[in-house]
């Protein structure tokens, strides 16, 4: 999901006291370790938002350019996220959370609307 911020939204610092202004859910900037849908490799030095409602319930906040970004649906535990890389019991797992960590992706990017550049 990705969406053009205002101006003044231009750098993860911004976005995340903005989010603070929200939500009571955990915000934090973070190294990204979370592969995304067609991304197959990390990238060194990259960092997110996270928005950690649980241990399995997540959405992390890429900012992509100036101030586009790109909302994720995470497992923001790296022992839950790395149990959701591989196999069947990966599938299963992913199954299982998936629902929980699409709410609160969903949720962040509402609030985002209310910054959103038209």
């Amino acid at each position: 999901m990705k969406r053009k911020l205002q101006p003044e939204y231009n750098s993860l610092e911004n976005i995340k006291q903005f989010l603070k202004t929200k939500t009571s859910m955990d915000c934090s900037i973070q190294q990204d370790q979370w592969v995304d849908d067609g991304e197959m490799m990390l990238t060194a030095g990259k960092q997110c938002i996270v928005i950690k409602k649980s241990g399995t319930a997540g959405a992390k906040v890429v900012l992509k350019e100036n101030n586009i970004v790109d909302i994720r649906p995470i497992a923001p535990s790296t022992y839950i996220n790395t149990l959701t890389q591989r196999g069947i019991l990966a599938m299963l797992i992913h199954a299982i959370i998936s629902g929980s960590q699409n709410k609160v992706a969903n949720e962040v990017e509402n609030y985002l609307l209310e910054i959103q550049n038209n």
